[in-house]
């Protein structure tokens, strides 16, 4: 369809090339699909658009659900603060379609109306403060004046999604990693000049890291062959293998602070094992372990290099959604504790001046000064953003804005021969997840991200979709499950929060108590309870949680990784974080297990009164398999991608449900000022 570069809808300046709309002080940023929407109806604003045109015109070559569209027209509603009831702007005509009902015109383009010019302001979709803003703080620390404007552009618009932004020493290239059609490659792209050009590709390839010259860009090639790879920024033909892994071993992130020395995060064969951060000598091939995680979780993961190239930030992976933040001196192996370190964030940046560090917690970017007090928000993005990066001069940041979708699919479980077709029964423009069949196999509860924050949703007959439950920012809600009768679902949120919500009202519930954890795991047979995991004297274990008054019991004493109630409501089917294996523990036992498997390391699995449906990823085929009476042989049920382990079968065994990846995308922006 054909669009101006700018165009008036009623009170808001509209820029397609962009998805941008603007009004007053606001910028407000579409997806393409809602922007391609709104342009198709401005064609001619009165005319009603049938649902078939639609589709064909905005979702060409692509097969979609009439649910998708019914997304898109609520998405665009609520950026233009739309009452479906009394429209304004888009009114839906029964039977037939939609129309626009708002005036549209073609004001000529002011001289300085650029993104620059209106900074600051809201940025994506929210009020972008000077006195909190990134222009602001910038300007603090050189001592600049407030009026300074900022630049945001796309630094990458490639096909596919690109991701990890490195900036070199000098701050005037970036390198990062693009994946298109299932291949990885490594590029680096100066600031300044055009195309970003590929300099190595390999299946894995992870965590781009500059040589302290920039003459190289080091990289972590994942998996079983796992190894440190140096190229040759200008003589991309030069590779160089740093470090390879030994057997079972596997690395995950890597450094060079200096010449002579490397710095990885490292995870040894042994099962269960956290990652550490180990030091390596370039001469001596000398390997030096310099943190010992001991809390439960997966250990220290991510690694950001100071400016000073002096210290590393490591992001130490706590078990229930949480994180801690180390402040490490490479070179003696001295560390410092960021208590007031949010929970909810993966990826961290030294700010130029090591003074603070800025990272996104989806749901926008933040700074949080090392000597304490509260985190800053500079940004606020309706889209996830992630990975950021700051330059060590010139004043950038580089941050990856995500556009992650995933639809719902139910289909019929081969082992019980249902002749039915595989169906999309929730499809979005974000991501939905962590699909649950309701105990009566109609209803499918799901957790969606589709409009900017944390919901669930519930699939009613005849494909409609009901909200039943949110929470204020994307990702917050962590699990959620039915209660047995189905009227009720218990949700655990990002304050470790139990919620019970009416199915059929809506209506809420805070169970009294304040847990050091919050992960649901079961309900009880009986509905009057459910188990959750809480850590308890450092290991993660099963509680018993009465709803009506919060009264907590500890079931386990052996940690704990995920559980369920068996059928007859007298054990718990268990695997531990640490031990492969399935195991039993007893209700009115003393917590011990006893081993049912030894060949079992599941993160997603369902028991049953027939067995146990998995999640089996470490296999030659990934997929759900099924074993009958608990400790039979597996059988596999339906291949699906290692990243899709969230599944759900139906009470009666005849469907399964799981969240499936329609597309990912995902461009770096530049941020200056």
């Amino acid at each position: 369809m054909k669009t101006r570069n700018t165009l008036r809808i009623g009170d808001f300046d509209v820029k397609p090339s962009l998805n941008q709309l603007h009004k007053d002080l606001e910028m407000l940023r579409v997806e393409p699909r809602v922007m391609d929407l709104l342009m198709l109806l401005a064609e001619s604003p009165g005319q009603v658009f049938g649902r078939d045109e639609i589709l064909r015109r905005v979702w060409p070559e692509t097969t979609v659900q009439d649910d998708a569209l019914r997304r898109a027209v609520a998405l665009l509603r609520r950026v233009l603060d739309d009452d479906p009831k009394a429209p304004r702007y888009i009114e839906t005509i029964t039977r037939r379609g939609y129309r626009l009902v708002a005036p549209v015109s073609h004001p000529d383009p002011k001289p300085n109306d650029s993104v620059a010019s209106r900074t600051p302001r809201l940025l994506w979709g929210m009020l972008l403060l000077v006195g909190f803003g990134i222009a602001t703080g910038w300007l603090v620390q050189r001592g600049g004046a407030p009026g300074t404007q900022l630049d945001l552009r796309p630094l990458t618009s490639l096909p596919g999604h690109e991701s990890e932004p490195a900036f070199s020493a000098d701050g005037s290239s970036v390198a990062f990693i693009h994946e298109e059609g299932g291949k990885r490659a490594l590029l680096v792209k100066g600031i300044q000049d055009g195309e970003a050009r590929q300099i190595l590709q390999r299946p894995r390839l992870s965590g781009p890291a500059w040589s302290p010259d920039g003459n190289r860009v080091l990289v972590v090639v994942r998996g079983s062959n796992c190894q440190i790879l140096s190229v040759e920024v200008h003589d991309p033909s030069t590779v160089q293998s740093l470090y390879a892994c030994s057997e079972g071993e596997r690395l995950d992130q890597v450094l060079q602070p200096d010449d002579e020395t490397l710095i990885f995060s490292r995870r040894p064969a042994r099962f269960g094992s956290p990652w550490r951060v180990h030091r390596y000598d370039l001469v001596t091939h000398e390997s030096v372990q310099l943190t010992f995680p001991t809390e439960p979780g997966y250990g220290d993961i991510f690694l950001t290099l100071s400016p000073d190239r002096e210290k590393v930030a490591v992001i130490r992976s706590l078990i229930v959604e949480r994180s801690k933040l180390l402040i490490l001196d490479w070179a003696s192996g001295a560390q410092e504790v960021i208590d007031h370190f949010p929970d909810t964030s993966w990826h961290v940046s030294w700010s130029a001046d090591a003074k603070s560090l800025v990272f996104a917690d989806e749901t926008g970017l933040y700074r949080l000064g090392l000597d304490g007090g509260t985190a800053q928000r500079l940004i606020t993005s309706p889209r996830d953003l992630r990975q950021p990066s700051v330059s060590p001069v010139g004043h950038r940041v580089a941050v990856v804005e995500q556009r992650l979708r995933s639809n719902i699919v139910r289909q019929p479980n081969p082992l019980v021969g249902l002749a039915a077709e595989p169906e999309v029964v929730a499809s979005s423009t974000r991501e939905d997840l962590m699909p649950r069949f309701g105990p009566d196999g109609d209803r499918l509860a799901f957790i969606s991200g589709r409009s900017g924050r944390s919901e669930i949703w519930v699939t009613q007959p005849r494909g409609a979709l009901d909200r039943l439950f949110g929470v204020d920012h994307p990702n917050h809600i962590h699990t959620f499950l039915w209660s047995p009768a189905g009227d009720r679902i218990a949700v655990s949120d990002h304050q470790a929060r139990l919620v019970i919500v009416d199915v059929a009202t809506g209506d809420t519930k805070i169970v009294p108590g304040s847990p050091s954890g919050g992960q649901l795991l079961d309900w009880s047979t009986d509905a009057s309870s459910v188990y959750r995991l809480e850590i308890t004297d450092g290991s993660p274990e099963v509680w018993r949680v009465r709803l009506d008054d919060g009264d907590r019991r500890q079931i386990t004493r052996c940690g704990a990784k995920a559980a369920q109630e068996s059928p007859d409501g007298k054990s718990l089917y268990l695997t531990r974080l640490h031990t492969p294996g399935l195991w039993r523990v007893e209700l009115e036992g003393d917590g011990r297990p006893t081993q049912l498997l030894d060949d079992v390391a599941w993160y997603s699995w369902k028991s049953s009164d027939r067995g146990i449906y998995s999640f089996e990823g470490a296999v030659a085929q990934p997929g759900i398999y099924f074993r009958e009476a608990v400790v039979g042989e597996p059988v596999l049920v339906l291949p699906l991608p290692a990243v899709k382990i969230a599944f759900s079968v139906s009470k009666d065994h005849r469907w399964l449900a799981y969240a499936q990846a329609s597309s990912q995308d995902g461009d770096i922006i530049l941020i200056e000022g």
